[in-house]
Formats: C-alpha cells, sequence, structure tokens
C-alpha cells in the first residue's frame, strides 16, 4: 500500500528543508473532507509542442510543504492533502471542473479564470493580486486532517498562463511545473532529527491555528513612550505595538506568546499566514480606536509587496488618515530576505502614509543592511543593549555609542527591553527619547481614550 502511494509522488522534489516564501492563511476551521474527488491528471497524449492552442488566463497552486509532509507523516497523508487542496477548490473557485482546474502533478493544480474565480482584465494579474489573495485565504485556512494527524498546508500561486486543460504539451506542463516552485527565502541544514523538530514546531502552529478559530488570539498592547522630562512624567506614546498570545482553556495546553510561537511559524514556512491575520486584527482595531497610533509587527520573511498584502495596500492608499496611524514594524531574522523587496515594501508602506520600523536592531540578526537600504522612520534597539548596560560601564558605553548610530538610520530611536526603574535611569543617560518595556510604570498615560476591547478583554 505505501508503495503504491509513494509511486503516486513521483518527479515531487525531496525535502531540501529550506523555507519558502509563501505560507497559508487561517480561516475557520472545519471537518475533514472525505468521499471521491475528481482526478485531473496530466495529458496522457500531450500536444507536440508549438501547436499554438490559445491561452487562457490561470493561476497555479502549489503545495510547497507536500514533500515535507510526506516525510514526517507519511505518503498516505501527503496524498490526502493533495486530494483536499483539490476538493477545495473544487468546492469554491471552480465552475466546470474538466474546463476550469487541471493537476500537474500532487503538489501542483492549475485554476482557469471562470465565474467562480473571474480574471477580467490583464491589468489584474500585475504586481499584488487580490484575487490571489482570496485563492490563498480561502485553500489554505483549515488544517488538513486524516484520522488523529493534522498539519497546515503551504501554499504558493502566482499567475501562469496557459492553453485549456487537455490541450498543453508536455514541455508546456514541465514549464509550468518548474515556474510553480517557489524559490527558499534561506536554507535550512538537513541536521539530523530534523523530522521531529518540525513535527514539534506544526504542533505549536496547529495550537495557533486553533486558537485563532476559538477567539482565543489575544492582543496585548505595548505603549512605546517618550522619555520623561521629569521623574514619573512620560511623554504622549509614539504608539503602542501589538503583541499576540493564545488564551488557555481549562485542560487544554499553556498559552503561547508571540515569542514562542513566531520562531516556529518562520521554520514552517508558515509565518506570512499569521503576518496576514495579524495585520487584520490591528486595521479593525484602528478604525474603533480614534487616533491612537499602533504598530504591527511582522516577520521579515513577509516583508515583500506580494499578494499577501494586495487588500491592505489598496486600504492605506484609499484611506490616508487610517495609514498614518499605522507603524509596522519588520522583525530581524537571522539571514533577511532579497533586499530588494524589503525596500519596495517598505517604500509603498511608506508612500500611503505609514511609518516603517525596524525592530532588533544591533541583536544577532541581519537587519543593519535593511536600515542602510529601507530609511526607517524608526529603529527599536534590541533588548540586550539595556541588559548589558546593567552589567558595567562597557555595556553602558555600547548603549550610548548604539544611539548615536542609530540617530544617522532613523529620525526616532527607542530603547527596548525596559524592565525596571534602574534601565529608564540608564537610557535616559545614554540619550534615549523613547522607551519601551514592561518596566514602563503603569501609570504612564497611553493615549486620549482607551483601546476598544472585545469579549474577554481581546481587542
Amino acid at each position: 500500500m505505501v508503495a503504491r502511494l509513494r509511486a503516486g509522488f513521483d518527479g515531487i522534489r525531496r525535502p531540501n528543508l529550506a523555507a519558502p516564501r509563501h505560507a497559508p492563511p487561517f480561516a475557520p476551521r472545519g471537518g475533514p473532507r472525505e468521499g471521491p474527488v475528481a482526478q485531473f491528471p496530466v495529458p496522457s497524449a500531450p500536444l507536440p509542442s508549438g501547436t499554438g492552442a490559445p491561452v487562457r488566463a490561470c493561476a497555479f497552486v502549489f503545495i510547497a510543504n507536500l514533500p515535507q509532509l510526506m516525510e514526517v507523516y507519511g505518503a498516505e497523508f501527503a496524498l490526502h492533502a493533495s486530494i483536499e487542496i483539490k476538493y477545495r477548490l473544487l468546492t469554491s473557485f471552480v465552475s466546470v471542473a474538466d474546463a476550469d482546474l487541471a493537476m500537474l502533478r500532487h503538489d501542483c493544480f492549475l485554476l482557469w479564470s471562470n465565474p467562480a474565480f473571474p480574471v477580467e482584465d490583464a491589468q489584474a494579474r500585475q504586481g499584488a493580486s487580490a484575487r490571489l489573495e482570496s485563492l490563498l485565504t480561502g485553500l489554505g485556512g483549515m488544517p488538513v486532517q486524516l484520522r488523529d494527524t493534522r498539519a497546515l498546508v503551504q501554499l504558493h500561486v502566482g499567475w501562469s498562463d496557459a492553453p485549456s486543460p487537455g490541450r498543453m504539451s508536455q514541455a508546456e506542463v514541465e514549464l509550468r511545473l518548474w515556474a510553480a516552485q517557489p524559490a527558499p527565502d534561506f536554507q535550512l541544514a538537513q541536521t539530523e532529527g530534523w523530522q521531529r523538530l518540525y513535527r514539534e514546531d506544526m504542533e505549536v502552529a496547529l495550537q495557533v491555528s486553533d486558537a485563532l478559530h476559538a477567539r482565543r488570539l489575544a492582543i496585548e498592547w505595548h505603549p512605546v513612550v517618550g522619555a520623561p522630562a521629569q521623574a514619573a512624567a512620560f511623554a504622549a506614546p509614539l504608539y503602542h505595538e501589538a503583541r499576540f498570545h493564545t488564551e488557555g482553556e481549562p485542560h487544554a495546553a499553556a498559552a503561547l506568546r508571540s515569542e514562542l510561537f513566531m520562531p516556529c511559524l518562520q521554520r514552517l514556512g508558515l509565518v506570512r499566514t499569521f503576518d496576514h491575520l495579524a495585520a487584520g486584527r490591528v486595521v479593525r482595531q484602528l478604525r474603533l480606536g480614534g487616533t491612537v497610533r499602533l504598530g504591527l509587527s511582522i516577520s521579515a520573511q513577509s516583508a515583500r509587496r506580494d499578494h499577501w498584502w494586495a487588500s491592505l495596500m489598496v486600504l492605506l492608499r484609499r484611506e490616508p488618515e487610517l495609514a498614518a496611524r499605522l507603524v509596522v514594524e519588520i522583525a530581524g531574522e537571522p539571514t533577511l530576505p532579497d533586499l530588494e523587496s524589503v525596500r519596495d515594501f517598505c517604500l509603498q508602506l511608506q508612500l500611503c502614509g505609514c511609518r516603517v520600523a525596524i525592530k532588533h536592531f544591533g541583536g544577532d540578526s541581519g537587519n543593519l543592511a535593511a536600515a542602510k537600504v529601507c530609511r526607517p522612520d524608526i529603529i527599536k534597539l534590541d533588548p540586550v543593549f539595556i541588559r548589558r548596560a546593567r552589567e558595567d560601564r562597557f555595556g553602558r558605553e555600547l548603549l550610548e555609542e548604539m544611539l548615536a548610530l542609530c540617530g544617522s538610520f532613523a529620525p526616532s530611536i527607542v530603547v527596548d527591553g525596559i524592565e525596571r526603574e534602574e534601565d529608564i535611569r540608564m537610557a535616559l543617560e545614554a540619550g534615549a527619547e523613547w522607551l519601551q518595556g514592561c518596566g514602563i510604570p503603569a501609570g504612564a498615560p497611553l493615549h486620549e481614550g482607551t483601546l476598544a476591547r472585545g469579549p474577554g478583554g481581546r481587542a
């Protein structure tokens, strides 16, 4: 049985443990689907290359983590994941199965323009596409489940005009398979036991997904406050950063904070899903918060202008007063993605009226290059600098030098990691103007009103 299932995956690349650039969104959960599903194999008698068959506007859908799912959970589960994605395509995005959808391989589908997935003109396929954003959010939200095994799929989508199903030559099929595979942002070492780490990370990702569906994903707002002009008198905050955590239930797993689950999502290539969700939550809060300024923290893996951000960019251009109250923080990582893409992403946000912040600056990440090319409005020092300043004179001098260095990259510099009154004093002596951390006195003013909160204290 297993041998027959594995034979169905011939041609799928072996896992390289790379983290591709795209990931599925979390959407309302539903149970696993069973039953027969239409099959769309590669044509058994492909047309000769160069027949001149007319092309139609279509999108490709690529399951980027199917090899990993096969290695970790088995060939039967991977095949079920492929069938499930096909089923979701058929039920939500296809009008006529034989004319609108084709499976080039178990990890790759072509979806042609049709009444359920209309593509009106070529302009709709330029740059970031809200149509493809809807495809990502509609297909990848629910975990795939086979008996007691669950996992999230990682999807990559894009445009790929092609002849109708049954009219593609073998060369055209191979070309589209090659074009559909995402280039990795970085390469992870294929160390022994990676399957165990993958499974553990996936369990964390599923906890976050479950918390979202059960409305147990909560926001805490952490203000960036102005340095006090006098004792315990803080200036009005620069903005409030949103930080997420899951809320536990009786007999459920312990609550998870974003500092714990974000690295897991990054390793799985699922972090873009969460950042897309977080953006929607913060924007909704902006609409409720009067004139308050809010911060959205995203991974550097998400800092590219593509389909995930299509609707947000349209909204920010349409509502500049809302954009002016949004700060997008880009968190550093060991290796940043393509700096040109990051720079373009930051520039587009700033043209819309948003402010951009580089987070964890000066830590172990490579965000110095990002600060040089992106021209951020705000730089937040890594908390390690205030911790070193507590230790000795060298640490205090280093903090002062970092503040001076950052001043050449951005107009506003934040000392993050303030935990105690001593930290405030050292930061002020080093020349800090903005502070953030759990040690900011509770009496520090937040803003002219109270952030709107939902049931159970969830914003």
